[in-house]
């Protein structure tokens, strides 16, 4: 059996945001873990692939081409049309980039380097990192040293791009008696660790910095992907089973958060893409894992339409209204015809 012979697999899963790509992977070149290899996927079609490839390649950028002879990473695999294999500028570490064959979401894009390599042998556990994201020098390493203490989902301090002294999170609690997915440790001081109280409540690490151990992958399975984005980091966490959630106080990540699609901005100016699918999404994951509860969270759901309105931004909440209506639809997947980063103010 071929082997990737690494201790991290690190995924990322681009739309179009190369610039973000670049910052992403220089954080990564001053890692102090030797032993990982960077796996992206490039969702935004041949054109943004060829941009990410012209962003990262060459002598005064991140990344320079290898030659010599591929393995079975290094072709394309079966949702992968392309891909380059190549290396950071200092160090040896591989970095793959694949064009996706269309638009997979989040989970197919992290499923697309996944799959395969569930297939080989020779690595410990997969990272996933948004590319709006920088890593501290000791992130890695603090991440999988707090693995191999026993705990199959790890995070560390997520913190805000602007305000790096302030927490996003610890982790995701989803409230069983309302659906809604709240902050755990939301603005605690960069550097602080969750009580045992807090980390009790997580139910999932965010998707924008979460490693998962093979034996987690193996035993839990791939990413939802029908969600397309936003809960299939929820709905991981929710099927870990025996699988122990774990907390890296000293893994820092810088995160700016919804450069994709436009849901970093305030509620009113978010994208109709942003907005669509957490009304969607939510709906969806309730009946999935609420039973007959998700009837009260679809009410409460009406709410958040009606604030939306109350705050002047009727067009918000008619297309939260319309992304709820097809989440109790049970519709799922890309949702076709809404601009992706096009505002709703």
């Amino acid at each position: 059996m071929s082997t990737v012979n690494v201790k991290l697999a690190v995924i990322i899963v681009s739309y179009g945001n190369a610039d973000d790509v670049a910052r992403c992977l220089k954080s990564l070149t001053r890692s102090d873990l030797s032993r990982f290899e960077v796996f992206i996927c490039e969702n935004g079609g041949k054109a943004a692939y060829e941009t990410l490839l012209a962003t990262l390649l060459g002598t005064d950028q991140t990344l320079l081409r290898t030659s010599g002879e591929l393995d079975a990473l290094d072709r394309p695999q079966k949702r992968l049309a392309s891909v380059a294999k190549c290396r950071f500028q200092d160090r040896a570490n591989v970095v793959r980039v694949g064009l996706a064959t269309e638009n997979l979401g989040y989970g197919g894009g992290v499923n697309a380097w996944l799959e395969p390599l569930l297939g080989l042998s020779g690595w410990d556990a997969v990272l996933v990192l948004n590319p709006d994201t920088e890593v501290d020098r000791r992130t890695l390493s603090e991440l999988v040293a707090k693995s191999a203490e026993g705990f199959g989902m790890v995070g560390g301090n997520l913190v805000f791009d602007d305000s790096p002294d302030k927490i996003i999170n610890y982790g995701l609690h989803w409230s069983r008696m309302t659906g809604r997915v709240i902050a755990v440790g939301r603005n605690a001081p960069s550097g602080s660790a969750p009580s045992a109280e807090d980390l009790g409540r997580i139910d999932a690490i965010s998707g924008a910095c979460v490693l998962v151990t093979r034996a987690f992958v193996e035993d839990v399975g791939l990413m939802a992907e029908d969600y397309f984005l936003y809960m299939e980091d929820l709905d991981w966490g929710l099927r870990r089973g025996k699988h122990r959630i774990g907390f890296a106080s000293k893994a820092a990540i810088r995160h700016v958060g919804g450069t994709t699609i436009g849901s970093a901005v305030a509620s009113e100016q978010r994208s109709y893409l942003s907005i669509y699918l957490s009304a969607r999404n939510g709906v969806l994951y309730a009946r999935r894992f609420a039973g007959w509860r998700w009837i009260c969270h679809f009410g409460v759901g009406l709410l958040f339409v009606l604030r939306y309105i109350l705050k002047d931004s009727a067009s918000s909440g008619k297309v939260a209204f319309m992304g709820m209506l097809d989440g109790a639809r049970g519709k799922t997947g890309r949702p076709d015809g809404l601009p992706w980063r096009q505002s709703c103010s």
